[in-house]
């Protein structure tokens, strides 16, 4: 699937399948959102993008032509370099798609007041993720830790407390459970990175 439109179309198609046949009536669901794609495009031969339903935001990395991700066990994380900064994907596999990686910004979604909220907070992190930044001290450290984990050696994870926050127009300040950052909800968004939360992963 190296086509971006096409892989977003896809995409749509087998998460609203999953929202029908296996989300239903689940209480982490955000009724607010619906399905949608944004930004699929080619980086580094493989189709990128984002992917947001009611219960969860993702960046989505498609196998390139070369790639043969068949063998990799479901779960695995793999480390992926990015202009902004090293991001550690999983391995996740959905019927319609097969094998994939992904990286979580949110999950769940109840921060989000509307889909177009959430689209906002998509495109913030598709506007920076493509921009070479100055790396500080602290990302080089990082970076040092991310070539240790890629060679196989023992070092401790990278630690991701640099989240982005959504500053406050409309609503008070909700917490995303799953890390307790505080996140303000509104229209202009930091151009910092999002909420490493969970996905949801076939057995």
């Amino acid at each position: 699937m190296n086509d971006p439109q096409l892989a977003a179309e896809t995409m749509e198609r087998a998460f609203n399948r999953i929202l029908h046949e296996q989300m239903a009536g689940i209480p982490i669901l955000n009724n607010r959102l619906k399905v949608q794609a944004l930004g699929f495009q080619k980086f580094k031969g493989r189709v990128i993008g984002i992917l947001i339903t009611p219960w969860l935001m993702n960046m989505v990395m498609l196998p390139g032509k070369n790639d043969d991700w068949s063998a990799l066990k479901l779960g695995k994380k793999q480390l992926h370099r990015f202009p902004s900064k090293t991001f550690k994907f999983m391995v996740n596999e959905f019927d319609g798609i097969g094998k994939c990686q992904t990286y979580s910004l949110f999950s769940p979604m109840n921060e989000f007041i509307n889909q177009d909220h959430a689209l906002a907070a998509a495109q913030s992190f598709l506007d920076t993720l493509m921009v070479e930044t100055a790396p500080t001290e602290e990302c080089i450290v990082d970076e040092e830790r991310a070539d240790c984990i890629m060679r196989g050696e023992d070092t401790l994870m990278v630690k991701l407390d640099d989240f982005a926050v959504i500053e406050a127009t409309e609503t008070a300040t909700p917490v995303n459970e799953a890390s307790g950052v505080k996140l303000r909800i509104a229209k202009k968004l930091s151009r910092r990175d999002l909420l490493h939360g969970s996905f949801l992963s076939k057995a």
